[in-house]
């Protein structure tokens, strides 16, 4: 039917078990919105107001655990709003290096 060289017959076998794992992985990414997250993973193109989020905002945040959510709003809480970015640095848990990742993702007003 073809007349392929072994050469040949591996590229092709190659190409074909390629195309194979990307229509599986397609389709998963289709069926698992899990998956998807981690391929695609959602992107946040604005600041959001330290004193106005929400529990479920925070967690979707990068960098911020479910933990770490709950003692940034109970400290928020606490003092009524936040009137800089530094008073992050009190709460358990945020030190400079996440203070400085955190920085860019929120602000206060």
């Amino acid at each position: 039917m073809f007349n392929f060289t072994p050469e040949e017959r591996k590229v092709t076998l190659f190409l074909l078990g390629l195309a194979f794992c990307g229509l599986v992985l397609n389709n998963l990414v289709k069926v698992n919105c899990r998956i998807e997250s981690m391929v695609y993973p959602p992107m946040q193109l604005a600041k959001l107001n330290l004193n106005k989020v929400n529990l479920t905002e925070l967690v979707e945040t990068k960098c911020v655990s479910m933990e770490l959510a709950q003692r940034i709003l109970e400290y928020r809480n606490a003092r009524k709003e936040l009137s800089s970015l530094e008073e992050l640095k009190e709460v358990k848990g945020i030190g400079e290096q996440r203070y400085g990742k955190l920085k860019e993702l929120f602000f206060v007003e």
